[in-house]
């Protein structure tokens, strides 16, 4: 069976684990997610970055720290996963929808002008897949019109636009540290930000509005949103590797388009060498059909994201043509990091043959 998916660790990750798991320490969040979060802030280039449990989590926290009001417009791309267009209802806000481009499947620049209205305080850009879009442009937008740039950088990991990690680019980035992601938790999520008064809002809000770790006394409001040590000592592991797993999504990429690329029934983007894609998405009519065709292999896809106003708490909003036509017409491919190169040329050669 080639799964979709499925989660890699080093030998010495493991080891890891098992060793802390051994030393009697408490497993709550302490010095290990410390550690974890200054050396994914050095690796991202931000000044600041603070884990919580996934990244549903960390958007709205960045809008409830950012004090958005009820009714405040988050812009949000309609190609996304669900968490993010649910993350500003979490916290009274209305979720308007963007469409996305077909150059990068990323939200669209001009659709976003259109949408914008003097309700408009935020806008939370999607790199789909790692794509980095127009990221530029919509910063230059969203600061004509003040409204608040976040970025859900939950699968960009390894992508960059103008040498700059995603993530960087609006008030604070938002990332997942889920089962499918190229570090991963289990569950997990971390906002990076170089605003260190909204980093410190942030870190009373995860833990319950305490003046300070391990009383109770509450000055501030907030949750309990911490994760464990257990975890950040997983998650460490990885990052240790994370030049090795960058390198290779991007080598799987790169074969899946080599071998796919003149199917003329089928789009798939190229690849750019400043963005880690950590799945491989590929566009075609009657995806069904491919998809059970290759289940028959056990060879197991999934369909990419439905388009957010296909969902029945979003079926009101419309005009959204382009995430529309692709969104109902994509499958994720298996890439799981030890996908190996003759697993690769097998899944093609199913692929090509069935889609003509």
């Amino acid at each position: 069976m080639i799964y979709q998916t499925k989660p890699f660790f080093e030998k010495d990750t493991i080891k890891n684990v098992k060793r802390y798991l051994d030393s009697g320490k408490w497993i709550t969040e302490h010095k290990e997610t410390q550690r974890f979060e200054k050396k994914f802030s050095k690796f991202i280039k931000s000044k600041e970055c603070i884990a919580f449990p996934n990244g549903t989590l960390t958007m709205s926290s960045i809008l409830d720290c950012l004090d958005i009001k009820r009714g405040d417009e988050v812009l949000v791309s309609n190609y996304t996963m669900i968490a993010t267009a649910n993350a500003p209802k979490l916290v009274g806000g209305k979720t308007v929808l963007v469409d996305i481009t077909n150059e990068n499947l990323c939200m669209c620049p001009q659709d976003l002008k259109k949408k914008i209205t003097s309700r408009s305080k935020f806008c939370i850009f999607t790199s789909i897949n790692g794509r980095m879009g127009n990221i530029d442009e919509i910063e230059k937008i969203c600061k004509k019109n003040n409204i608040l740039l976040i970025e859900d950088a939950a699968h960009s990991i390894g992508s960059f636009f103008s040498n700059k990690h995603a993530g960087n680019f609006g008030v604070a980035g938002s990332f997942s540290f889920s089962m499918p992601k190229l570090i991963t938790m289990g569950q997990g999520g971390a906002v990076v930000t170089n605003n260190s008064k909204l980093a410190k809002k942030l870190r009373y809000y995860k833990d319950f509005g305490r003046n300070k770790p391990g009383n109770d006394i509450h000055n501030y409001f907030g949750y309990n949103l911490k994760i464990t040590d257990l975890q950040s000592v997983l998650a460490l592991g990885q990052l240790k590797n994370i030049n090795y797993r960058i390198k290779s999504k991007r080598k799987i990429y790169k074969l899946y388009f080599n071998l796919l690329k003149n199917n003329k029934k089928i789009k798939i983007f190229p690849p750019n060498e400043n963005e880690t894609n950590w799945s491989v998405d590929i566009y075609l009519d009657k995806s069904m059909n491919l998809h059970k065709k290759l289940k028959t292999k056990k060879i197991i896809t999934r369909f990419v994201y439905p388009p957010i106003n296909s969902q029945r708490i979003y079926i009101n909003q419309k005009g959204l043509p382009v995430s529309n036509k692709f969104c109902k017409n994509g499958l994720w491919l298996p890439t799981s990091i030890d996908l190996t190169e003759r697993e690769i040329k097998k899944i093609c050669r199913v692929i090509n043959n069935h889609v003509k």
